[in-house]
């Protein structure tokens, strides 16, 4: 990546999306035969309960993925090429593309920062034509998915510390850096950076932000 002046990182889902982009695969992958019945009920089960935010959300997502094992790698990543173009490209925020070229215009760099799995992230970075992003990789073997992530979830406290080691690699100061998020969980990193800005904040990041007088881009939930 060139030198920029700063960078802004963006989260995916409810963030530069107005929904899940995980909704779309799980859905497409049932109706297709890739996910069983009962692999569908078990990620529903698991989504409901991260939702009302019942038990550790690191666990409950890694269980959300153990679907996918023994799914060619190359089947998830066409599949989600064409359900980035069919549908989910469709509910990208227009506010979100404004603040792309506000940065852009700026010299910024604009790096995707999500929790998202690799096969999710890439339709959107090349489309968005995003300078680069950081994104929870799946375990790969022989072109064999494993169902398992490859390294941390990029979630949580683990987020702020892949965007501070993004910075200080391409020599950018975080404090000039903006994130702009939805969940109270992506406060780690929003403390991290000079310019936090919640987007469709939940009710917890809402709280927060208005307590720290962080920027509300848009407020629909």
């Amino acid at each position: 990546m060139k030198k920029h002046e700063y960078i802004a990182f963006y989260d995916l889902d409810h963030t530069i999306l107005t929904g899940n982009s995980a909704t779309y695969l799980v859905e497409e992958s049932r109706n297709r035969g890739v996910m069983t019945s009962s692999q569908y009920r078990h990620a529903v089960w698991l989504s409901l309960l991260y939702k009302l935010n019942l038990g550790d959300p690191t666990k409950m997502i890694n269980r959300m993925l153990s679907w996918l094992k023994d799914v060619r790698e190359s089947e998830i990543k066409q599949l989600c090429e064409e359900i980035y173009h069919a549908s989910i490209k469709k509910t990208i925020r227009p506010e979100i593309l404004e603040s792309l070229e506000m940065h852009r215009s700026e010299s910024a760099a604009v790096v995707l920062l999500s929790s998202a799995t690799t096969p999710i992230c890439e339709p959107v970075a090349k489309h968005l034509e995003l300078d680069d992003m950081i994104c929870t990789h799946l375990e790969v073997n022989n072109g064999i998915l494993n169902g398992t992530t490859d390294g941390k979830l990029v979630y949580g406290s683990e987020k702020k510390f892949r965007m501070l080691s993004f910075c200080a690699e391409h020599g950018c100061d975080p404090q000039k850096a903006w994130y702009y998020g939805d969940s109270h969980t992506d406060r780690h990193v929003m403390e991290a950076v000079g310019n936090p800005v919640a987007v469709s904040p939940d009710k917890r990041l809402k709280k927060i932000a208005i307590r720290r007088k962080w920027p509300i881009l848009v407020d629909d939930r």
